[in-house]
């Protein structure tokens, strides 16, 4: 499974580049997790657009490609989230971050 967070907007309406994690070179554990936030986030039955990115606020693209190849890319403005989405994009940025950039523990 590859997921791909793409973040822009905000005040200067900068984007950065965008995070991607291939499930395949995840460590064993990192993987099972993300697997089961992806489905419990049941990608499918969201909508394609959450909140609005007006007023500054940062938005994001989440674009998930499963083994079958079968994607799904909803852009989303973090606290119009569902939970379970929010829980998989903070999981996604910390299995995302460089080793150095982790904190103590995971």
């Amino acid at each position: 499974m590859k997921l791909v967070l793409e973040r822009g907007g905000g005040v200067a309406g900068l984007r950065k580049p965008p995070l991607a994690v291939d499930t395949a070179a995840l460590p064993v554990g990192d993987r099972d997790r993300m697997v089961a936030l992806v489905e419990a986030a049941e990608l499918a039955t969201l909508p394609r657009v959450i909140g609005d990115a007006a007023n500054d606020q940062l938005g994001y693209t989440l674009s998930v490609t499963g083994d079958d190849g079968q994607a799904h890319t909803i852009d989303l403005v973090i606290s119009a989230a569902p939970p379970a989405l929010r829980e998989l994009i903070s999981e996604l940025r910390r299995v995302a971050a460089p080793p150095s950039a982790r904190t103590p523990g995971s």
